[in-house]
């Protein structure tokens, strides 16, 4: 019983939002741009597809077109997404630039956190 209570604290934790912890805001925010852009496209697509029964105004086209853009930015600045903020963080910062300082330390002096006299005992 106490795990279910504990879910928010669980969902709410820092290795949810580690993904893009290491990358800088502007490379981000490029990403979020171009996958916005993309899905927003996508959706406007979509909606031309389906037939409408009436006519809709002027107002009505707007509105969705509003609300498709709304929904374009929230899924480019969730954690899934649909994969283009990835591939786009890939081709402008590539995955061996986002080190965090503290395994950048690990990496150049492994030894760091051994015993002494392990190996010669």
């Amino acid at each position: 019983m106490s795990n279910i209570k504990n879910i928010p604290q669980i969902l709410n934790t820092k290795t949810v939002r580690d993904k893009y912890a290491n990358i800088p805001k502007p490379y981000l925010d490029v990403a979020e741009g171009m996958e916005a852009q993309f899905t927003n496209h996508l959706l406007n697509q979509m909606r031309k597809t389906v037939p409408s029964v009436k006519p809709e105004t002027q107002a009505e086209k707007i509105y969705k077109s509003m609300l498709d853009n709304e929904r374009s930015k929230t899924m480019a600045t969730s954690q899934t997404g649909i994969g283009i903020k990835d591939l786009v963080l890939d081709q402008i910062y590539p995955k061996h630039k986002r080190i965090s300082p503290q395994e950048m330390v690990k990496m150049y002096n492994p030894n760091l956190n051994s015993h002494k006299g392990e190996n010669n005992e």
